[in-house]
């Protein structure tokens, strides 16, 4: 676990009470674990800081109960709690969790309570050890709430002890170092239901008592608040301190991940403003080219556009569509066959890179162009043989089959490639790298600034791991840089593009739901696309599309700032999706891109867009 700012705790000062708060499981509190199906072991397995038991004093025995109607034989407060934790103390070395995380008990008084707490103190003597801080710098915090008894009593009972306060309540300063956090009743407050927001007149009550109990110097809690994914990040916005939920699971999924589903005040890119003078017009598309944001749906643009403050060069584009993706194999594809449907015209089984669904080679669309005369390129920001530049290229059954792919990639009919990994295509390539490729009439460089786009011929571009990597490692430019270059390089033919760039690393962050990460990505691409639609004006002939291959991560956009370009999300799932993706074009023959259809359509669509016929010669 990542390194945790621990709460206050009640044994220190009250003045080292810090209002900027690291969220972590610490702050999470099971409220009414006994009512789990696994007391205590279901919230400690997950590192809960706080745990809830409610006693009854009954017959001399204290039992774990909401009511008294459901007391027990078998649910007393020592077999549910007590002795568990005794347990996680020899478990964790000393500990209630192995890397010292605090852990406390939340006792609710419910029958009369200073016998309930005599009954609870004489209990615990056995187990001072596990409980005592002046003892045991890893003790278990013991908080009494409830039926405690009145603050001028606090001193009749055990050191041991701490207490819930109440923020109406003032405690003198020896009863102020027995409060270890102040609780209420959160519909004091509002009514609200965990859905949307707060009403503003509630929404004033609740920063207010937080804000006052902060004031006085204590952590603090709400009890009755919606157990609901929206409420516990608006309350931690709000910066209460402890976070209850009826669903330990849940809550432990957002604390986790709360730092990798939050971005916010990255760098935005300035927004091109397209001229429309060629858009939708009925004129031949000399070029095309063709966006692909890798695992980008939907919810990955507009996360973009919210962290752009408000704008995008994708969303100036005017002529949407939506793909379907699904595989002939399965409901959600790969980037194999998605590059393939798009590549070829031809659906295909996931895995599979230029073949269709009976592993037979079919041609794409450089072989196709080639045919005509007319070059074609990929861009992408991972490596040269990742699925989607491969299915532009290449015919294999394995995606995986990268030796494979890059012989391939040499006898290809790409007049162009640029990407990732020299390292791995020297390893695989016999020889001297730059010799062999000379022999192939393949122009070879592993410096972008060093790449001559006056070369005649065919052209690589192969860049170490270092240089291609994401953005958040440092990338910089290099995908905006690469494409004015490549558009130098295409151009120079005087007889048509086709032009593949792929934003490879977005479909990284959906896979390791790291929002960061992938919004990053998602604004280096958008910024490259705003290059490509100043090209398009400046030339009249050329036709962008963008789309995707598929949706990664499957997220929810929970809450943001347009205004600020903060952003919350949450992912449903470290996998592809079954989602469609949009489709936006610009340019002649961009409104033959509205609609909803197949993603193997777009394939025929920028044929029909450049004139050309299917028939090609590999």
């Amino acid at each position: 676990m990542k390194k945790i700012l621990l709460l206050c705790s009640a044994w220190l000062s009250v003045n080292t009470y810090a209002q900027t708060k690291t969220y972590t499981l610490a702050n999470a509190h099971s409220h009414n674990d006994y009512e789990r199906k696994t007391p205590f072991y279901q919230a400690a397995a997950l590192q809960f800081g706080y745990i809830e038991a409610d006693i009854h004093l009954k017959d001399g025995e204290l039992y774990v109960a909401h009511d008294s109607r459901d007391i027990r034989a078998n649910r007393t407060f020592k077999t549910l709690y007590l002795e568990p934790v005794v347990r996680q103390f020899m478990l964790n070395d000393g500990k209630a969790y192995a890397d010292g995380t605090p852990l406390r008990l939340l006792i609710d008084l419910k029958t009369a309570g200073v016998p309930t707490l005599q009954a609870l103190q004489t209990l615990l003597q056995p187990y001072r050890q596990y409980f005592d801080p002046s003892v045991n710098p890893n003790a278990v915090q013991v908080i009494l709430s409830g039926n405690i008894p009145p603050v001028s009593a606090w001193g009749d009972f055990d050191k041991l002890f701490y207490f819930d306060g109440r923020p109406d309540s003032t405690y003198p300063a020896a009863a102020k170092q027995r409060v270890a956090l102040v609780s209420t009743d959160f519909h004091l407050y509002s009514k609200w239901n965990g859905k949307g927001t707060f009403l503003p007149a509630e929404l004033e009550k609740v920063k207010g008592v937080i804000s006052r109990v902060h004031q006085q110097g204590f952590p603090f809690r709400f009890w009755g608040a919606p157990s609901a994914k929206t409420c516990y990040y608006k309350l931690m916005d709000l910066g209460a301190d402890v976070i209850g939920t009826d669903y330990p699971e849940e809550l432990a999924d957002v604390l986790r991940n709360t730092d990798r589903t939050s971005t916010g005040h990255l760098p935005a890119h300035p927004v091109y403003t397209p001229t429309y003078a060629s858009d939708a017009t009925r004129v031949r598309s000399k070029n095309v080219i063709l966006f692909i944001g890798d695992g980008t749906g939907l919810a990955e643009m507009f996360a973009g556009y919210t962290a752009n403050k408000g704008d995008l060069n994708l969303f100036r584009m005017r002529q949407l569509g939506l793909s379907k993706t699904a595989s002939t194999d399965n409901y959600h594809t790969d980037s194999a066959a998605g590059a393939t449907a798009l590549s070829s015209g031809s659906k295909t089984n996931n895995r599979e890179i230029g073949m269709d669904n009976t592993y037979h080679a079919i041609p794409v669309l450089p072989e196709i162009l080639a045919a005509k005369g007319i070059p074609s390129g990929v861009i992408v920001t991972e490596e040269i043989t990742g699925a989607t530049p491969a299915g532009f290229y290449g015919h294999t059954a394995d995606r995986d089959n990268t030796q494979v792919l890059h012989q391939q990639l040499i006898d290809s009919k790409l007049h162009l490639a640029v990407g990732g990994g020299k390292e791995d295509f020297a390893r695989d390539v016999k020889g001297d790298l730059r010799q062999t490729l000379a022999q192939s009439g393949i122009r070879f460089y592993d410096d972008l600034s060093a790449w001559d786009t006056a070369t005649q011929g065919r052209t690589l571009v192969i860049l170490s791991d270092k240089t291609v990597t994401s953005m958040r490692d440092g990338r910089g430019s290099y995908l905006k840089d690469a494409l004015k270059k490549a558009l130098q390089q295409l151009s120079a033919s005087g007889k048509g593009f086709f032009l593949m760039v792929e934003g490879s690393r977005i479909d990284h962050g959906g896979h390791h739901n790291d929002l960061d990460y992938l919004v990053r990505e998602m604004l280096d691409f958008d910024d490259t696309i705003g290059e490509a639609l100043r090209f398009a004006d400046k030339d009249k002939q050329t036709t962008i599309v963008v789309t995707a291959d598929h949706e990664t991560g499957g997220l929810a956009l929970m809450d943001g700032s347009i205004a600020d370009g903060t952003l919350r999300g949450h992912f449903a799932t470290n996998d592809h999706t079954g989602i469609p993706v949009m489709v936006f074009a610009y340019g002649p023959n961009s409104q033959d891109f509205q609609g909803v259809y197949e993603n193997n359509e777009i394939f025929r669509k920028i044929l029909k867009a450049m004139e050309v016929s299917r028939q090609a010669t590999k």
